[in-house]
C-alpha cells in the first residue's frame, strides 16, 4: 500500500501535516495530493522510508513507523495502511 492508496481510502488528506522525532529534534511534512511527502526544506520524496532517510543522516529507517500525524502523534502512517 502506497500514500496515494491511504488517500484514495479516506485514511489521510493530501495537505495533512506529518512529524518525526529524532534525537530530540522534530522534522516536519506535508503529504501532497499525489501521494508523495513534501519535507520541510521543500523536498519531494516518493516514500515516507526515504523523507525518513533524509533526516536520519542518509541511514535508512523506517518511515511507515517513523512518521506520525501532527494531529494524533500515536498514529503513524504504518498504523493507517
Amino acid at each position: 500500500m502506497t500514500i496515494k492508496d491511504l488517500i484514495v481510502n479516506g485514511k489521510i488528506k493530501p495537505g495533512s501535516e506529518i512529524v518525526m522525532k529524532k534525537k530530540g529534534q522534530i522534522f516536519k511534512a506535508t503529504i501532497t495530493t499525489d501521494g508523495k511527502i513534501k519535507d520541510s526544506n521543500g523536498k519531494i520524496h516518493n516514500t515516507p522510508s526515504g523523507a525518513a532517510r533524509e533526516f536520519n543522516g542518509g541511514r535508512p529507517i523506517d518511515g511507515w513507523l517513523s512518521w506520525k500525524l501532527a494531529t494524533d502523534s500515536k498514529v503513524s502512517l504504518g498504523s493507517l495502511r
